[in-house]
C-alpha cells in the first residue's frame, strides 16, 4: 500500500444552531484525491449528490459551498454516488483518510440509514488533521485553511467544495511524519 485517497464531502447545512445532527444530515458533493503519500495527486473523483431527505438547499448552504439547486438536480442519489466511488476504488491497494472525522462520520452514518454497505466504508480510515497535529506539535490550527497558512500554502480552488478541500489537504501530505500515517498500522472500519 503505497497510496491514500483524501476524501472531502459537503452535506446539508444550516445556520450555526441550526443545522441538524450528523444523523439527518446529507452528503451534497464527494471530493476524492488519490494521492502518493508525498501528496502527489495521481488521480480524482468528484460528483454532486442529491439529497433526499431536504433536497432543498439552504441559502446559507449555498453561500458556504457556493454549490447550487441546478448543481444537485440532476446528481445522482447517495447510494449510487457511493456505487460509482467504488467503482473508482476498486483493485486500488489504498486507505483513505480525510481532515478529522467529521467526513467518516458522516459516511457511515448516511450508510447506515441507506441499507447499503459500499467498499469505499471498508478501507482502513485515517484522521489527516489529527496525524498533522501529532507531527506539527500544532493545536490552534483547527481548519484546513489554518493549517495551510501554518505551513505558508495559499488554498487553491473554491473553499468548502470537496475536490478543492481533497486537493489541499493531499498538499499537506509532506507535512506529517511517515510514522504517522503507516499504512500497515489501520484496519477496516
Amino acid at each position: 500500500m503505497t497510496s491514500i485517497i483524501v476524501c472531502d464531502l459537503e452535506a446539508t447545512c444550516w445556520i450555526d444552531g441550526e443545522s441538524p445532527s450528523i444523523e439527518e444530515m446529507e452528503t451534497i458533493e464527494i471530493g476524492c484525491a488519490l494521492c502518493n503519500l508525498d501528496g502527489h495527486i495521481l488521480d480524482e473523483f468528484s460528483t454532486f449528490v442529491l439529497p433526499t431527505k431536504n433536497p432543498i438547499l439552504s441559502v446559507f448552504c449555498t453561500k458556504l459551498t457556493t454549490i447550487t439547486q441546478k448543481d444537485i438536480e440532476h446528481a445522482p442519489r447517495f447510494d449510487v454516488a457511493m456505487a460509482m466511488l467504488d467503482s473508482w476504488v476498486a483493485g486500488r491497494d489504498c486507505i483513505w483518510g480525510s481532515w478529522g472525522n467529521f467526513d467518516c462520520k458522516l459516511l457511515l452514518s448516511q450508510q447506515q440509514r441507506s441499507g447499503f454497505e459500499f467498499l469505499f466504508t471498508r478501507l482502513p480510515h485515517i484522521n489527516l488533521k489529527k496525524a498533522w497535529r501529532r507531527t506539527t506539535k500544532q493545536r490552534q490550527h483547527n481548519d484546513l485553511q489554518s493549517a495551510l497558512r501554518f505551513h505558508e500554502i495559499e488554498f487553491e480552488g473554491t473553499p468548502h467544495r470537496a475536490i478543492s478541500d481533497a486537493r489541499n489537504t493531499a498538499r499537506l501530505l509532506p507535512q506529517i511524519a511517515p510514522g504517522e500515517i503507516d499504512l500497515q498500522l489501520f484496519e477496516p472500519l
